[in-house]
Formats: C-alpha cells, structure tokens, sequence
C-alpha cells in the first residue's frame, strides 16, 4: 500500500492538529491554577497605586499645613481632635 502525497499531508494536518490540542490543553492546565495568583497581584498592584497617589495628595496636603500660622494650626489639631473624641463617644473638658 503506497501512501499518495495528499495522504501524508492530511495525516501530517490531523497530527498537526491533535498536537495543538493536547499542547493546548496541558498549557491551559498549567496556566489556571495561576489565574486566581495574577489576578490577586493585580489588585494588589491597583492598590499600591491607591496608596501611591494618597501619599501624594497627603504630602500637598502637609506643605499647605506648613504655610499655616501657628495660631491656625492649634485650631485645626483642636478640631481634630473634637472631631476624634466625638467619634470614640468621649467628652471633653472644656475650659
């Protein structure tokens, strides 16, 4: 039995193809277990960033505090710390 050259090349295409498949699937088996570790680094690179642009909006926030009087500063750590003892349910004296 010869084997004609269209044979060898269909049999060459389905080996072809059933190699795709299994390479394919094994990477697919590979790569899955990895999704839930990506997508966690992921959110955790998004968070970084968030805390990121925090400490930038914070560090403008502490050089307009610097320009502040004293008397203007005294005033805003008071508030503060109404604002604090009010939430922790707290009382403060009052001179």
């Amino acid at each position: 039995m010869n084997l004609t050259d269209d044979d060898l090349g269909a049999i060459r295409e389905n080996v072809k193809n059933e190699v795709s498949v299994v390479v394919r699937n094994s990477v697919k088996e590979e790569i899955e277990p990895l999704r839930g570790d990506i997508e966690a680094l992921t959110n955790d690179i998004k968070e970084i960033y968030a805390m990121i642009a925090n400490l930038e909006k914070k560090t403008k926030t502490d050089l307009n505090f610097d320009k502040l009087s004293l008397e203007k500063k005294i005033i805003h750590f008071h508030n503060e710390i109404v604002a604090v003892a009010k939430q922790a349910g707290i009382t403060l004296p009052s001179h």
